[in-house]
């Protein structure tokens, strides 16, 4: 069983896509970042950085946070998601997950007009 805090953001959501596709037991805690409730005391003793998404597995009194560092988790714990073999493959899979975890945020000289990079090819 697993305790997901999270708000909609991409990030969060990819976890509870997560969750939902390999049909793992969660319990989902909303934490609106406008109100700034990930700056409470509560928040903060399961993520110093105040930031969602925070995964807490129940049984093994385990947190983890950073959505691509849960995706891997996930996909490692269930032997789904990506292939079990180290190769190519898998690590074009991580690759991917870490790529996709990365926020897609305005670069910190957005506001010199250029325009910020997203996504690769």
């Amino acid at each position: 069983m697993f305790d997901l805090y999270a708000f909609a953001t991409p990030n969060s959501v990819k976890v509870t896509i997560a969750l939902e596709e390999l049909e793992l037991p969660y319990t989902l805690h909303g934490v609106n970042v406008r109100k700034g409730e990930q700056t409470t005391p509560e928040f903060l003793a399961l993520n110093l950085n105040g930031k969602v998404p925070v995964l807490v597995e129940t049984e093994q009194a385990f947190s983890l946070t950073e959505s691509a560092a849960i995706l891997v988790f996930l996909a490692e714990k269930t032997g789904r998601l990506f292939p079990k073999v180290r190769s190519n493959a898998r690590t074009d899979c991580v690759r991917a997950f870490l790529h996709r975890g990365k926020p897609h945020a305005p670069c910190p000289r957005h506001g010199s007009g250029e325009k910020p990079v997203r996504g690769w090819k």
